[in-house]
């Protein structure tokens, strides 16, 4: 979708990045971010 120095750089399509939320956010936000082709992120 999106063709910049930042998603070439992350490996993504669309410049999104999930900001990580700890105990309220799991892995389930994670993986429908990232299948969205944005970066899901998970923290530990």
């Amino acid at each position: 979708m999106f063709d910049n120095r930042i998603t070439r750089m992350l490996g993504i399509e669309i410049p999104i990045v999930q900001a990580p939320m700890g105990y309220i956010a799991r892995a389930q936000l994670a993986s429908a971010v990232s299948n969205a082709g944005a970066m899901g992120i998970i923290e530990t």
